[in-house]
């Protein structure tokens, strides 16, 4: 049969691409969460470094958006994938979610309270 309008005959997942793009903004928050743990001193955001460090008002505004869209990326992915369609970025999308929630869960389970030497 020939292609209608175009059409290769593949559809659009939309869930897994919603999942992927907050997966990647949460990972990214939780990546300048763990640089500015282990690099107190770090200047990547400029004049908001300060803000960012541990207890500033951005670092626990960047925390819950991180959660959140770490939370959203796990859910999208799996949603994704139940209907037997997983592809690669159902999976991408788990992954990212997953690293995105990696600082604010072990923040909020007390594991920093010990102190963790910097591994750079």
């Amino acid at each position: 049969m020939s292609k209608i309008f175009g059409s290769s005959g593949r559809v659009s997942d939309p869930l897994s691409n919603v999942g992927l793009l907050v997966g990647i903004i949460g990972l990214v928050l939780t990546s300048i969460l763990w640089l500015y743990y282990f690099q107190p001193g770090s200047q990547i955001l400029g004049s908001y470094s300060e803000q960012v460090g541990r207890g500033g008002a951005l670092h626990d505004q960047m925390e819950v958006l991180a959660a959140v869209f770490g939370v959203m990326a796990v859910i999208s992915g799996i949603g994704a994938s139940l209907g037997g369609r997983g592809r690669g970025s159902s999976v991408a999308a788990l992954i990212f979610g997953l690293a995105a929630l990696s600082y604010p869960v072990l923040t909020y389970l007390n594991v920093f309270t010990r102190g963790l030497p910097s591994p750079i």
